[in-house]
């Protein structure tokens, strides 16, 4: 059942400004025109269209050129990142631009079952909470692009257009079920947060994301603690790429990271999709 959201808790990290040149583009593949989520895996690249075919698809990390398509028994609707753990693949069927759709479905993937080609896939499902105004409730159709999974819990970074570009985070058990999302904190970004990266080993978060004129971002919390990710400094990395509308973000070690971004094109202004690789430097240095 929905409830009644907390009062807001606004964090305002230290953040230090920087700006980063990517060390390599790689060009990708015409099926993957609208990338939207972003794992690192096996020595692989893994990611998925934002929409039409229900897909996996798994990279070469050097040359980005699709090894192998996993097709899934699932519908794309809205298909916008992808966290994993060390058994399962979580792909989150939760955009909502339009903020009209109320029940919002993560689809739990055992990754072996994916290799054998018989893919043996759970579904969570949650609904966004209730707030009350007056003696009103009204009900919060929340926009999604960005999923972690730290610990038991996957983490949801909401994609706010109002109130200063935000973000909110919220929580939900990585278990099958139907859930309501438990809001945590809000953190002031001014940036669309679009994808994120949980480092088990370092315990760092990374979200990717842009601003309203496709100028991409990072935002590093390189010293969190369960799922307190704001109360320490961290960092704000402009990458230096104009219209790149960047939607997921991975890691293999927690240093050098890899954001995707969509094919786009408006007038004059036209992107191919690609990866680009971003250092964040040394964990102890920032």
């Amino acid at each position: 059942m929905a409830y009644a959201q907390p009062a807001e808790v606004l964090c305002k990290p230290k953040l230090k400004r920087s700006c980063i040149k990517p060390s390599k583009a790689i060009l990708l593949q015409n099926e993957l025109n609208e990338g939207s989520g972003l794992v690192a895996w096996e020595g692989k690249f893994w990611a998925h269209n934002d929409s039409g075919n229900a897909r996996l698809f798994a990279l070469d990390t050097a040359s980005g050129n699709i090894i192998q398509t996993y097709d899934l028994p699932l519908e794309n609707r809205d298909w916008e990142d992808l966290g994993q753990d060390k058994t399962y693949f979580y792909l989150g069927n939760f955009g909502n631009n339009a903020h009209r759709v109320d029940t919002l479905q993560i689809y739990r993937i055992r990754k072996e079952s994916l290799l054998q080609k018989i893919p043996s896939i759970d579904t969570i499902s949650f609904a966004w909470p209730e707030t009350i105004t007056g003696n009103k409730k009204d009900k919060i159709n929340f926009d999604c692009e960005a999923m972690a999974i730290v610990g038991d819990s996957i983490c949801l970074f909401t994609k706010e257009w109002k109130r200063g570009h935000r973000t909110r985070l919220f929580t939900l058990p990585k278990v099958p079920g139907k859930w309501t999302a438990n809001y945590r904190y809000t953190l002031k970004t001014r940036i669309l947060v679009t994808g994120a990266s949980y480092e088990e080993n370092t315990k760092q978060l990374v979200l990717s994301g842009y601003n309203m004129v496709l100028r991409p971002f990072l935002l590093v919390f390189p010293e969190t603690n369960g799922t307190d990710f704001f109360s320490k400094p961290g960092r704000k990395i402009k990458i230096r790429r104009r219209f790149r509308q960047m939607e997921g973000v991975t890691t293999f070690d927690g240093v050098n990271y890899f954001v995707i971004n969509e094919g786009f094109q408006l007038f004059f202004i036209h992107t191919s999709p690609r990866i680009y690789k971003v250092s964040v430097g040394n964990r102890s240095k920032q």
